[in-house]
């Protein structure tokens, strides 16, 4: 098995936006303008953007996922303020668009992408501090992230209206992850 995460590039868009088309569509209840408005101009909200980084997956040569990261905690409301208020002042960056094509799924292509995301965030990105949420209705994802070792649980903010659970990267754990390779590799190949 080859996979490749690797930094988009403007030819990576249409296939990123037609792929997280579906995942809303499949996956998340459909678009809302206040949080996916960004997927309406990749290109600017992502390419050549300061503290900004979209990241794909290509599994055996066909795309298989995306994450983002971008400046900024979670926003109050619908957070909580004590959690806005943890963020506050620290230089974060959040995971966002961890999203896996369907089909692909259970293959080791998110672990590859979080970690690769994550580590540049923590690196080049400039960030001192990571954290994300899911929507625990999402199939798999809340699995994904309470087994996947660097991710530490925050807030279970259920029950809202998004099944929100909040979590952040430990750096510490995060360096430990696939320590064989080199921490300033961001595009991973695996062999299997």
């Amino acid at each position: 098995m080859t996979l490749v995460v690797r930094m988009a590039c403007q030819e990576d868009l249409v296939v990123c936006e037609a792929h997280m088309w579906r995942v809303l569509d499949e996956d998340l209840r459909g678009y809302h303008e206040r949080w996916h408005r960004d997927i309406d101009d990749l290109a600017g909200t992502y390419l050549n953007r300061a503290g900004c980084a979209l990241f794909v997956a290509e599994l055996e040569g066909a795309f298989a996922g995306t994450t983002i990261v971008k400046p900024g905690g979670p926003a109050s409301p619908p957070a909580p303020s004590w959690l806005a208020d943890r963020y506050a002042g620290r230089h974060t960056g959040q995971l966002t668009r961890v999203w896996i094509v369907r089909e692909l799924r259970r293959r080791r292509v998110a672990r590859a992408l979080v970690t690769a995301a994550a580590r540049w965030a923590l690196g080049p990105g400039g960030y001192t501090v990571v954290c994300l949420h899911t929507d625990a209705s999402s199939p798999g994802a809340l699995d994904f992230w309470r087994a996947y070792p660097a991710a530490l649980e925050i807030l279970d903010a259920r029950p809202d209206p998004w099944d929100t659970v909040h979590f952040e990267i430990d750096a510490t754990r995060l360096l430990r992850l696939d320590a064989a390779r080199p921490a300033e590799l961001y595009a991973t190949r695996l062999h299997g």
